[in-house]
């Protein structure tokens, strides 16, 4: 495998680097702290073509794949600015549309997507489903040339700040037959259609996006916004958890280079007993071991985006990548917090936000469980535990 990067590649990486620079952590904080979308940031990184990376070409997009992608949301959180929209925009919704897309389809929703006039959501959570979205009660039922959709989700990102949500949602239910995986349908929809409305939850979550419920009341959706074949969704979802779980571990990647970096510097520069605080073993192996977890995890996430952008199936790889960067990350994090001492728990330095964010990796956008479920049945081959 060649680990040498391409001269677009490096390109990227360099652009990335200039945004950062010029859209900062406290710009970042500043929009996180009143919830506010990132406009400025957004646009400067859709007129450099970055927000349709992974977009075909023939849509408006880059048509570069999943491994450019990653390197743009690695290099992105090191400098502690990674969106969350960009993860769920190019990880999910423009793989998935241009992959099981009808051809209308794609020509109505991937230009605006990659020049970033158009942002998705993405709609699978559901309060008693969670993890088990098999289980999922809400249920599309067809009329006439539409679907009626009724339920209800929750943790669903900036609802508030996209124009189109990519919802996964029933079209039999699950007591009609005798297979789990019969019934899902997904369906890209208008947020502001009537009958659906959201109410934002009491996360206590860093970033420029909140946590919402979404309420779905007799709303009618067009047959033609079915994406992929109805009943048999699973394929086009199992499609978007792969390049999900990429970008996700190359931003916890990223994000635990920061904090590292950070707590370098403040180590170094805390006397305590006459020496700087990082000459003492007891912080200098947490966090030695932490950058070595994360270049690990980091080559590990290389690996799926390869496979992901070679047509190969990169289920092993991704989880493996997932699993490895969110441990990494918060062993990162929480190492970093115990350099700053009680400084760490300060609003003006900045460090506990890290922290909660890299605690969350170890539960969403799919938990640690699931992932070594998934290492434990898929690779070691052992039976089915869940």
């Amino acid at each position: 495998m060649d680990f040498s990067l391409s001269d677009e590649h490096q390109m990227i990486l360099d652009s990335a680097d200039k945004i950062a620079t010029k859209f900062n952590r406290e710009y970042m904080l500043e929009h996180s702290k009143e919830k506010t979308f990132p406009q400025e940031m957004w646009d400067e990184m859709g007129d450099q073509g970055f927000l349709g990376i992974s977009c075909p070409s023939e849509y408006g997009g880059a048509g570069m794949g999943v491994t450019a992608l990653s390197l743009l949301q690695e290099r992105l959180a090191e400098h502690g600015v990674a969106p969350l929209y960009f993860v769920v925009n190019q990880g999910i919704a423009i793989p998935v549309i241009g992959k099981h897309g009808t051809e209308e389809q794609k020509e109505r929703w991937l230009p605006d997507m990659a020049i970033g006039t158009s942002r998705c959501c993405f709609a699978i959570t559901e309060p008693n489903a969670g993890t088990n979205t098999f289980k999922m009660k809400s249920l599309a039922k067809a009329d006439g040339d539409d679907f009626i959709l009724n339920g209800s989700k929750l943790f669903i990102s900036a609802v508030n700040h996209v124009n189109k949500m990519l919802v996964v949602a029933r079209t039999e239910s699950y007591s009609d037959h005798d297979t789990r995986k019969k019934g899902l349908t997904l369906f890209v929809i208008d947020v502001d259609t009537p009958g659906l409305t959201y109410d934002q939850m009491d996360t206590k979550l860093a970033g420029t996006a909140g946590q919402f419920f979404v309420y779905f009341n007799n709303v009618r959706i067009p047959k033609e916004n079915v994406l992929g074949e109805v009943g048999k969704g699973l394929n086009v979802l199992f499609d978007s958890l792969n390049p999900e779980r990429i970008i996700v571990a190359s931003g916890a990647v990223g994000s635990g280079r920061y904090v590292i970096k950070r707590a370098v510097e403040y180590a170094n520069e805390r006397i305590i007993f006459d020496r700087p605080i990082s000459a003492y073993q007891g912080l200098q192996h947490p966090l030695a071991e932490a950058k070595a977890l994360l270049e690990t995890a980091s080559l590990m996430t290389r690996k799926a985006a390869w496979a992901q952008d070679a047509g190969e199936n990169a289920g092993e790889f991704a989880n493996i990548a997932k699993f490895t960067a969110a441990e990494a990350n918060f062993k990162a994090a929480d190492a970093a917090m115990q350099v700053h001492g009680g400084y760490g728990f300060t609003e003006s330095m900045d460090m506990l936000d890290h922290f909660i964010g890299a605690r969350l990796g170890k539960i969403a956008p799919i938990n640690r469980e699931m992932n070594l479920n998934f290492i434990g049945e898929h690779i070691l081959g052992m039976p089915k535990s869940y």
